[in-house]
């Protein structure tokens, strides 16, 4: 008897031999004929399907139907990912970027790639996973499957995955969005401040830890509070910087930094002489090594 056929629309003949490949190799080695199982390929123009049809008679066929089912279910859900996803995740993306501009659209794109091939949270393995438990269910309940059906009017937890991954992207555009216009802001406060100090010593102990020393290299007291409020002149903003070598920097304000570190391209060094631009001079000497004063 026929047990179910799949079918699906592909875009040539590289999708042709995807959905071929898919099943075929799941299913190679596994002796399928002999516990009652026949699979059959075929393909009529744009147009490819898998059949499989059992021998209830088989000794073998009870015990192994539900391997059959989730061998398909995981091949199917490979396929699905490997050619249909990204095309899922275009239409998604294109409603929700339909004001933004070209550039803009693209970061978000580039950052959505780099989430569905990566292994976190809502990496490939998590949704081959929920997306095979799916489709074993309608294996399960259908002779026959139309992959675009099932997409669209079945498989609404994967749609739904889909979704979170963009709107996590989009998120994480705006927050990216909001702290370039944060920099931006700070870059033009520093430069139009008016400097309080000659020059201080901006010592790198390794991650977020500074030491801030004058030019006569005696530390400097810094505030207490974690984060201070910037007020910008003609500009009715209020700024919480929350790095405490930053806003420290911006207090003491001095004309001139010598950032000695070992590690220039850690990120909070990278900020640094992002919003300090040209007050500021790199040095990998210590004190004691011949600072220059």
């Amino acid at each position: 008897m026929e047990l179910f056929t799949v079918w699906t629309n592909t875009d040539g003949e590289q999708e042709a031999d995807r959905f071929y490949e898919v099943v075929k190799s799941r299913t190679k080695g596994l002796h399928m004929s002999r516990r009652g199982f026949r699979f059959t390929f075929r393909q009529l123009e744009n147009k490819v399907a898998w059949t499989c049809k059992g021998t209830e008679s088989n000794s073998e066929f009870e015990s192994f139907l539900p391997c059959v089912y989730s061998i398909m279910s995981s091949a199917i859900a490979d396929y699905i990912i490997q050619v249909k996803e990204w095309e899922l995740l275009d239409q998604i993306l294109t409603k929700a970027c339909s004001l933004l501009e070209k550039e803009d659209t693209t970061r978000i794109r580039s950052m959505i790639r780099s989430l569905v091939n990566d292994d976190g949270p809502r990496g490939r393995l998590k949704r081959h996973g929920k997306l095979t438990a799916l489709l074993e269910k309608d294996f399960k309940e259908l002779r026959v499957m139309n992959l675009e059906g099932l997409i669209q009017f079945r498989l609404h937890a994967y749609k739904k995955e889909l979704e979170e991954i963009v709107d996590y992207a989009m998120e994480e555009f705006w927050a990216d969005r909001q702290y370039e216009e944060f920099m931006g802001l700070l870059k033009y406060f520093v430069f139009f401040q008016e400097s309080k100090v000659p020059l201080v010593h901006v010592l790198h102990q390794g991650g977020h830890d500074f030491t801030i020393l004058d030019s006569a290299m005696v530390p400097i007291a810094t505030p207490d509070a974690d984060d201070i409020i910037v007020e910008m002149p003609g500009i009715e903003l209020e700024m919480e910087v929350e790095d405490r070598i930053v806003s420290t920097l911006i207090s003491i304000s001095p004309a001139s930094i010598i950032l000695h570190t070992h590690d220039e391209h850690t990120p909070i060094v990278r900020t640094l002489l992002h919003i300090f631009e040209d007050k500021v001079k790199l040095s990998r000497l210590y004190p004691g090594q011949d600072v220059q004063k």
